[in-house]
C-alpha cells in the first residue's frame, strides 16, 4: 500500500522549490533592469551623436551678413540671449530648406548674393528639475520656400548645452571654429527608476568653412556673402 504525502514533506518540498524559485526570479528581474538600462544608454549615445551631427551641419556653413570695410571673425555669426533660465544660439546658415539641395542665387552678376536661412536652438529649463529641453527650429528666408521639418525637439534629457567660438593663429594663418559640448542623462525624468542618473558627455568642433575661406583668402569668394539689402 503506497504512502500519502504528510503535511510536513509538502511543506519541506515547497520551503526547497520557493529557496530555488526566489533567487531565479531576482536574478532574471535583475537581468532584464540591466539589458533595459543599457539600452536606453545605446539610445542616448545614438540620440547625442544625431544631435551633434546637426549642429555641426548648420554651423559648417554658417554665414553673416556683409558689411563693406568691416572685419568678419567668428563672433559674427551667431547670437546668444539669455531670458530666466532659457538660453537661445541664434545664427544664420545655407543649410535647410532648397539648401540642402543646391545654392540659390539672388542674380546671374558677378556679385552673386545668397539668401540664408536662420537656425535657433534653444535650451530651456523646467521649475525644481535638472532635466533641460534643446529645441531647434528653422527660420527660412521669405523668399524661399519653407522647409517641411522647420521645429524639432531634439532631446528633453539634457544636462548642459553650449556652442563656444575659438580661434587658433598661427604662422599668420588663422583658424576658427566652434566647440560644441552637451551633456545627456542617461535616462528620462519620468522613467520611474530609482538610483543615481548618470550622464553622457558628447563634445565635437565644427568648422565654418565659408568664414574661413574668406578670412584666409582675401578678396576672393565674395560670392559667398549674403545681401544685407535682400533680408524681407
Amino acid at each position: 500500500m503506497r504512502k500519502a504525502f504528510t503535511m510536513v514533506e509538502m511543506m519541506i518540498v515547497c520551503a526547497i522549490l520557493m529557496l530555488i524559485l526566489i533567487p531565479t526570479f531576482r536574478i532574471m528581474s535583475h537581468g532584464r533592469q540591466t539589458a533595459s538600462k543599457g539600452m536606453q544608454r545605446n539610445q542616448v549615445v545614438m540620440s547625442g551623436q544625431q544631435i551633434l551631427s546637426q549642429i555641426k551641419m548648420d554651423l559648417a556653413i554658417s554665414c553673416f551678413v556683409f558689411v563693406n570695410d568691416t572685419t568678419q571673425d567668428i563672433n559674427n555669426i551667431f547670437t546668444e540671449t539669455s531670458s530666466g533660465g532659457d538660453t537661445t544660439l541664434s545664427f544664420f546658415t545655407f543649410n535647410g530648406g532648397q539648401y540642402e539641395n543646391k545654392v540659390i542665387p539672388t542674380s546671374d552678376g558677378p556679385e552673386s548674393f545668397r539668401r540664408m536661412n536662420r537656425v535657433e536652438y534653444r535650451l530651456s529649463s523646467q521649475p525644481g528639475s535638472p532635466f533641460k529641453k534643446l529645441e531647434r527650429r528653422l527660420i527660412t528666408h521669405p523668399k524661399l520656400p519653407a522647409a517641411p521639418d522647420t521645429f524639432r525637439v531634439l532631446s528633453d534629457q539634457v544636462n548642459f548645452f553650449e556652442i563656444r567660438p575659438e580661434t587658433i593663429t598661427s604662422a599668420g594663418f588663422s583658424r576658427s571654429f566652434f566647440r560644441i559640448s552637451l551633456q545627456l542623462f542617461d535616462q528620462k525624468e519620468d522613467s520611474g527608476q530609482h538610483g543615481e542618473k548618470f550622464i553622457a558627455d558628447f563634445m565635437d568642433t565644427a568648422n565654418p568653412t565659408i568664414l574661413n575661406s574668406i578670412i584666409n583668402n582675401p578678396g576672393q569668394n565674395r560670392n559667398w556673402y549674403t545681401d544685407p539689402h535682400d533680408q524681407n
